[in-house]
């Protein structure tokens, strides 16, 4: 018999093993590794539950979720962000998904909760789950995208102003810039000065220094998080499909001439940084903020930089004028919860937080 109940600290070693035997993606098989701590994903998050499938005391599936207050199509709701299904190969096709899905809407439509909307992204050749999810009840309203740029050589920082890290005189002017970026955004609630100092605190390996600044005459034009998300989640290559494999390959060749992307072989890790709190005035800052992100990667031996936007950001422009680059498309879905219905979702920016990508 199947038991569904919310995850506590104890089971840490147990999730953690759950989830390497449940390799991530299709085209890039990625084996995945949270330890020392499968919650830090979850941290950023103010008010997040993590649920799991158990026979015989044994954990078989997992699936979380993040309740936050945030603004759709203007209106302010309470939203439920789901994430991080996983069920053991073994217990497959017995529904495992299903019933922790049911679960999760079970404990989000009472009334203390209040729950509005639902919301998740599904990768878009994960069609398992789109399928689930699709029969479940929930509408695709949007394709987003996760970029990922591919450092392969140093950048040369052009504009005049100041690159630095943040600082706590800084918040105000970061919060700012956030909010007026984002302002409109679905599924984007406005930062408070101090609420946004509690937010970078939930980020485990991350805080002021993580976020640069551009400064041009006294004035902060942008700024840039950089998570170290490989301290989070530890990815390991498994395999490659033959595209990806003859494009490795065809990638090493060019490289013995010129300089080119790292591709890790199976076997290796994949290094990896996440962008958050990306906001900007002008283009022109936030090119150089990303050229010196580039070269803070190269240092480290980062293979990929990631941010997850919609389509229609202006964001996109700038990410596209840097070179090696990789686009994966995501698939939005949400399911209201209430009567209500959200009918202009489709023709609105959808914002991503951190813990989204």
């Amino acid at each position: 018999m199947t038991l569904i109940r919310e995850a506590t600290e104890r089971d840490n070693g147990a999730l953690n093993e759950l989830q390497k035997k449940c390799p991530a993606g299709t085209s890039l098989v990625l084996g995945v590794d949270s330890s020392p701590d499968y919650f830090a994903r979850s941290r950023p998050f103010k008010d997040w539950h993590v649920f799991v499938a158990t026979e015989n005391n044994t954990i078989i599936g997992s699936a979380a979720f993040a309740i936050s207050d945030t603004y759709v199509e203007g209106r302010k709701i309470k939203t439920a962000y789901e994430y991080g299904f996983v069920v053991d190969p073994f217990h497959r096709r017995k529904g495992i998904a299903e019933k922790l899905q049911r679960h999760i809407e079970h404990i989000l439509a009472r009334a203390e909760n209040g729950v509005d909307l639902l919301h998740l992204d599904i990768i878009e050749d994960n069609i398992p789950s789109l399928s689930l999810f699709s029969k479940m009840g929930f509408e695709k309203v949007k394709d987003c995208m996760t970029i990922s740029l591919m450092p392969y050589k140093r950048q040369r920082i052009t504009a005049e102003g100041n690159i630095r890290s943040m600082e706590e005189a800084d918040v105000d002017d970061v919060t700012d810039l956030i909010n007026e970026m984002y302002r409109g955004y679905d599924f984007f609630a406005p930062f408070e000065p101090k609420d946004f100092v509690e937010y970078l605190g939930r980020i485990p390996h991350f805080d002021f220094h993580n976020i640069l600044v551009f400064e041009d005459n006294g004035e902060l034009e942008a700024c840039l998080g950089i998570w170290e998300y490989d301290k989070v989640r530890k990815y390991i290559v498994e395999k490659l499909n033959w595209r990806l494999s003859l494009q490795t390959h065809l990638i090493r060749l060019i490289g013995l001439f010129t300089r080119m992307p790292y591709i890790p072989k199976p076997g290796e890790p994949l290094l990896s940084y996440n962008l958050a709190t990306v906001a900007y005035k002008r283009p022109e800052s936030m090119r150089e903020l990303l050229k010196k992100t580039v070269n803070i990667a190269l240092e480290n031996k980062i293979n990929f930089i990631h941010v997850t936007i919609d389509p229609s950001s202006p964001l996109a422009t700038v990410l596209s004028q840097f070179r090696f680059q990789t686009r994966m498309k995501l698939h939005v879905l949400t399911k209201p919860l209430k009567q209500e219905r959200f009918p202009h979702s489709r023709e609105r920016k959808i914002y991503f937080d951190v813990a989204e990508m």
